[in-house]
């Protein structure tokens, strides 16, 4: 489910990308920060890119593998991907601010392994949701670098209000 579902995303994600008139763009930012998830109360490691569509929009996706803390015995992923829209309302030289729609796909997968001996009993359950998500996010441009902060809020999926903020380079 979670593959064939991700690989639709990301071939619409490339098609728009494709098919976007041209403008006066600035074009690709790659990037990646630390994402807090306020539910689940852990930190992850997140990647994105974005495409710059026009002056007021643009387009990318990002990726957080969140750091959970696990159990002895117990292995924990959770993970996100994810397909954004930024709406850029407000820009400056060096300040932007933006509205962030999200559409993804949130992956947990819980294992437990009893290894000691006693008959080797072992579990396993995952889960795939679709996530929709809104947000804002502030960029501030230092040159070669653009910081950003980005408080999103998953309605469905993971459920949670996450705090991103990191880097991103101009190409």
């Amino acid at each position: 489910m979670m593959s064939k579902s991700y690989i639709v995303l990301s071939l619409i994600a490339l098609c728009m990308l494709f098919s976007a008139p041209q403008s006066n763009a600035q074009g690709i930012t790659l990037g990646g920060g630390l994402s807090y998830g306020l539910d689940i109360e852990e930190i992850g490691l997140q990647a994105n890119g974005y495409y710059d569509l026009n002056e007021n929009m643009r387009l990318g996706g990002d990726v957080i593998y969140w750091l959970v803390d696990s159990p002895s015995g117990i292995d924990i992923t959770y993970m996100e991907f994810n397909f954004n829209a930024h709406y850029i309302f407000s820009q400056d030289d060096a300040l932007t601010l933006y509205a962030i729609g999200s559409a993804g796909i949130h992956y947990a997968d819980v294992s437990y392994s009893d290894d000691m001996g006693w008959g080797g009993a072992s579990l396993s359950y995952s889960d795939t949701k679709l996530g929709i998500g809104i947000g804002a996010g502030v960029e501030y441009d230092l040159g070669s670098l653009i910081l950003y902060g980005e408080p999103r809020f998953f309605l469905s999926g993971l459920d949670q209000l996450a705090l991103n903020a990191g880097v991103r380079f101009r190409l």
